[in-house]
C-alpha cells in the first residue's frame, strides 16, 4: 500500500471530522438492539481487568492525563457533583505539587449471558479538554477488550504483550484471551481505532495531545502509531479499508492520530465569557502554563483553518502502567490505580458550561464542534456502558464477533464512501428523503462530510 500517492493531508482531514476536502460517509445505521447483558461479579471483573489493563502513552505536551475526579467533587442541591471549574484549577494546582497528580483508570466488566465472551471496559478521565477547535470541560475516554473465556483454567499460549520494560507479558490462567480491542475515538462521527484478534494480550493505548482520543498499539512499537504495515511492523488496527476515490490506494477507516499522520492541526487558546481561561475569576489557579503550550497553539481563525507547518509534532512518550504490574512500570513515569467504576457511582454529573473560542469562527464551526462531543456527563449513562458491543464501528468485526458468538448480531446497512466532491445537499427523491447529492462546490470554502444510509444512497455526482 503506497502511502506517498494518497494524499493524506485530505484522508485525514476527513476522519478528524472537521475542515475535510475530501468527502465521504460513515454511519452507525441499521444496526440489532443489543445483546442482553450482565455484569461480572466483583472478585471476577478485578481479575480480568488486572489480566488486560493497558499502558497509557501520552504526548510530552500533554496537560491533563488520566486523574480521579472524586478529587474534584462537592455536594450542590444534595446532589455530588464534579464542577468543571473545581477540577481544572484543582487539578492545575496538583500538577505543580506533583507530576502526575492522581493517576487512575476505572474498569468495568460486562458479560453475554450463554456464551464465553466478556468486555472489559477501562474509562479514563481528563479533567479538561483542549484540543484544536475542540473545547469542553471533563473528558472521558474508554477502551473496551473483548475477550473469549472458553479456555479458562489454562494459560494463554499468546507471546503476551510488551510492557514498559520490553518484557513481555502473558495473561493469567483463567483470564481468557482477547479477540477485539476498540479504544474510542472521541465521537461517533468518526470510527474508532480497533484491532481484531491481537497477537498482545494487553493494549497500548496511545492518546492523542489534548484531546485524548485513543489510539491503539499493538505490534512491536507499542508507543507510535501504524495506520498500514510500514517499516516491518505490522498495522495496528484491522479496521476495513475503503477505496480512496482515485483508486490508487486503500486505507483502513478509523480515526488514528490525526496530527502525526500530515494534518497540522494547532489548538486554539479557550476562554470563557470573554476571557481566557487564565484570566477568569473562576479559575484562580490556572495560568498560561496549565494549557497547551503556546507553540502549539493560534489565535486566529484564518491561522486555524491554514496553519503554519512549524507547529510541532507528538513529541516524547510519557507511560502510565496499572500499578498491579509492579514489574513492569520499573521504567514507567507513573503508575495509575485501578479502580472498579462502582467507586464513583455516587457521582451525579459533571458539570460546567461548554467553552466558546478566544476569536469569531463561523456557525457551522460551532455546530460541527458541539456535534463532534460526545463523552461528556457519566459513563454509566451511555449506551456502550452497559452493552459495549455498540461502540463496535467497523462492520466486519462485528460480523466476525456475530459468527463466533451468538448474543452478538451482525450489523446492517453500514455504508461508508470517500469521494472528491466538496458539497452535500438533501434529495427528496431518496426514500424518506433520507438521501444526499453530492456536489461540486459552489461558494463555501468550508468542505464536509455526511453519512449516507446504504439503502437511500442514490446519486454520486
Amino acid at each position: 500500500m503506497d502511502w506517498d500517492r494518497v494524499d493524506r493531508r485530505h484522508m485525514l482531514a476527513l476522519l478528524a471530522g472537521g475542515g475535510a476536502t475530501a468527502s465521504g460517509a460513515y454511519l452507525f445505521s441499521g444496526s440489532p438492539e443489543p445483546a442482553t447483558t450482565d455484569s461480572l461479579g466483583d472478585e471476577e471483573s478485578r481479575r480480568l481487568a488486572e489480566a488486560h489493563a493497558p499502558t497509557l502513552y501520552y504526548g510530552a505536551h500533554e496537560q491533563w492525563p488520566a486523574t480521579d475526579p472524586r478529587e474534584y467533587e462537592s455536594e450542590r442541591d444534595g446532589n455530588t457533583v464534579v464542577d468543571g471549574f473545581d477540577a481544572l484549577d484543582g487539578y492545575s494546582v496538583d500538577a505543580r505539587e506533583t507530576e502526575y497528580p492522581h493517576p487512575t483508570v476505572f474498569y468495568n466488566a460486562v458479560d453475554y449471558p450463554d456464551s464465553p465472551l466478556v468486555c472489559v471496559q477501562f474509562w479514563a478521565y481528563s479533567a479538561f479538554d483542549q484540543f484544536s477547535t475542540n473545547f469542553h470541560w471533563h473528558d472521558w475516554e474508554v477502551l473496551h477488550v473483548f475477550v473469549d473465556r472458553s479456555g479458562d483454567g489454562e494459560a494463554s499460549s499468546s507471546t503476551g504483550s510488551s510492557t514498559a520494560d520490553g518484557t513481555n507479558q502473558s495473561t493469567p490462567a483463567g483470564t481468557g484471551e482477547p479477540v477485539l480491542f476498540v479504544a474510542s475515538a472521541h465521537s461517533r462521527k468518526v470510527p474508532n481505532n480497533e484491532h481484531l484478534d491481537p497477537d498482545v494480550e494487553r493494549a497500548s493505548i496511545i492518546s492523542e495531545v489534548g484531546s485524548h482520543s485513543s489510539t491503539l498499539g499493538v505490534n512491536a512499537r507499542p508507543t507510535t502509531f501504524q495506520r498500514t504495515a510500514v517499516d516491518g511492523l505490522a498495522p495496528d488496527i484491522s479496521n476495513d479499508p475503503v477505496e480512496v476515490i482515485s483508486g490508487e490506494a486503500s486505507l483502513p477507516l478509523a480515526y488514528g492520530l490525526p496530527r502525526d499522520e500530515g494534518l497540522t492541526l494547532p489548538y486554539a487558546v479557550p476562554e470563557y465569557e470573554g476571557k481566557r481561561l487564565p484570566e477568569h475569576d473562576r479559575l484562580p489557579n490556572v495560568r498560561p502554563g496549565d494549557l497547551i503550550p503556546e507553540e502549539l497553539t493560534v489565535d486566529t481563525y484564518d491561522a486555524l483553518a491554514s496553519p503554519p507547518a512549524s507547529i510541532p509534532k507528538r513529541e516524547g512518550e510519557v507511560a502510565f502502567v496499572p500499578d498491579v504490574q509492579a514489574e513492569a512500570a520499573v521504567d514507567a513515569d507513573a503508575r495509575y490505580e485501578l479502580v472498579e467504576i462502582e467507586a464513583i457511582r455516587h457521582i451525579d454529573d459533571f458539570t460546567g458550561p461548554q467553552l466558546s473560542f478566544s476569536f469569531t469562527v463561523p456557525e457551522f464551526v460551532e455546530d460541527a464542534v458541539s456535534g463532534h462531543i460526545t463523552t461528556v456527563g457519566v459513563p454509566w449513562d451511555q449506551p456502550r456502558f452497559q452493552n459495549p458491543e455498540t461502540d463496535i464501528s467497523d462492520p466486519q468485526h462485528r460480523a466476525a464477533l456475530a459468527d463466533r458468538y451468538e448474543p452478538i448480531e451482525a450489523g446492517g446497512d453500514v455504508s461508508r464512501i470517500l469521494g472528491a466532491v466538496r458539497e452535500a445537499t438533501g434529495a427528496d427523491e431518496a426514500p424518506g428523503k433520507n438521501g444526499v447529492s453530492l456536489l461540486a462546490p459552489r461558494s463555501r470554502p468550508w468542505r464536509y462530510w455526511r453519512a449516507i444510509p446504504k439503502r437511500s444512497r442514490h446519486s454520486l455526482a
